[in-house]
């Protein structure tokens, strides 16, 4: 009879493959990334890699899904200790500041596979679901702060939703592609900042 194993020795086994994949999507991106370099970069077998993950996509997806997930959890712990608009105009600080290294991030090999995803009939309903996860999520924050009496919306909540991810993805975009002067992220949180602002209506700095 083989031994059981255990769920913790699962999840530390698939987190140990992730992190492996990282490494490689990082280093050579989504489309040029193959089984066989993650088998080689975590040093397990490759019927042990096999046994997790059947494809380099789902790795990837486990690894957007976490980001989300973590992402979108921080910011429901962040705003049950604060103010919403402080936790979100935390979030845009930390992410400008965060920006100095985007290129040594997994920021570019996402942008690349949703690029990709619009011949990909399959991959663009799954990242739409995802991005309707985010703005569902995201609005019911703002309404946290509408019910908090911080808010008095002038558009729906959905519609700012979709342009803070928007103003977000632009930001990185522009760390990614630009010198520090010409990406001038500091400067566009902040625009986002003012654009919130008067959508929401706060008068919260």
């Amino acid at each position: 009879m083989s031994p059981k194993v255990t769920k913790e020795h699962k999840d530390k086994r698939q987190a140990e493959i992730l992190e492996a994949a990282k490494t490689v999507f990082k280093r050579k991106g989504f489309e040029l990334t193959t089984m066989k370099d993650v088998v080689e970069e975590s040093g397990f077998s490759r019927g042990g890699v096999y046994l997790y993950f059947s494809s380099t996509e789902e790795m990837f997806r486990r690894i957007i899904e976490a980001g989300l997930d973590e992402g979108l959890r921080k910011l429901d712990e962040s705003a049950q200790h604060r103010s919403v608009w402080d936790t979100i105009s935390s979030y845009l600080d930390e992410l400008a500041e965060g920006l100095s290294d985007a290129a040594d991030t997994l920021a570019p090999v996402q942008f690349e596979y949703l690029v990709t995803a619009w011949r990909n009939e399959e991959r663009r309903l799954y990242l739409e679901k995802r991005y309707d996860l985010f703005i569902e999520r995201f609005s019911k924050l703002l309404q946290k702060g509408i019910e908090q009496g911080e808010f008095q919306p002038l558009q729906p909540l959905a519609t700012i939703a979709k342009f803070f991810l928007n103003m977000n993805d632009g930001i990185i975009q522009s760390a990614l592609y630009f010198d520090e002067e010409k990406a001038d992220v500091s400067g566009l949180a902040e625009s986002a900042k003012l654009y919130l602002k008067t959508v929401l209506q706060t008068n919260r700095k």
